[in-house]
């Protein structure tokens, strides 16, 4: 009851001496439902501190998966918008190629063996520039040869 120290008179004999057992065993019986309380009410501010160390996990695993779920919307915007990409990139380069049908009748099919023809005709054209200046210098020289030969018959003639 009280946690003070009270002075209270024991009756040792008489009719009251009966009461005096039963107010002891009820002063025990509520200074143990006091322990019992003070303990519960222990218990309960543990459970309670537990609870709140719950709620904030639970809140934690929240913003967790929140995150997670602004990644993952992320990737897939991601790889939706490369997909639209590559979609549009082909749709160009099917303009640009024309129709697959065109494709079936051609010899050079990939861009590797247009090059390569490519490069083959670059050569040729190199090869023909040199024989057209070689052709020039040779009707130059030829025309010289001429001029020089008519002269030398114009002089003998004379």
């Amino acid at each position: 009851m009280s946690k003070g120290v009270e002075q209270v008179a024991v009756v040792t004999q008489g009719p009251w001496l009966g009461r005096d057992g039963f107010v002891a065993e009820t002063a025990v019986r509520f200074d143990r439902s006091e322990a019992a309380i003070s303990r519960l009410e222990r218990e309960a501010e543990k459970a309670q501190r537990v609870l709140e160390e719950l709620a904030e996990e639970v809140h934690r695993l929240h913003r967790f998966e929140s995150f997670d779920l602004s990644l993952r919307n992320s990737r897939d915007y991601k790889i939706k918008e490369m997909e639209q990409g590559f979609q549009d990139l082909k749709a160009r380069l099917d303009v640009i190629q024309g129709k697959k049908s065109k494709f079936v009748g051609l010899n050079y099919k990939t861009f590797e063996a247009i090059d390569k023809k490519l490069a083959e005709l670059a050569n040729l054209q190199v090869q023909v520039e040199k024989s057209d200046r070689n052709l020039r210098r040779c009707a130059v020289l030829f025309g010289a040869a001429f001029v020089a030969a008519a002269v030398a018959v114009g002089f003998h003639l004379l």
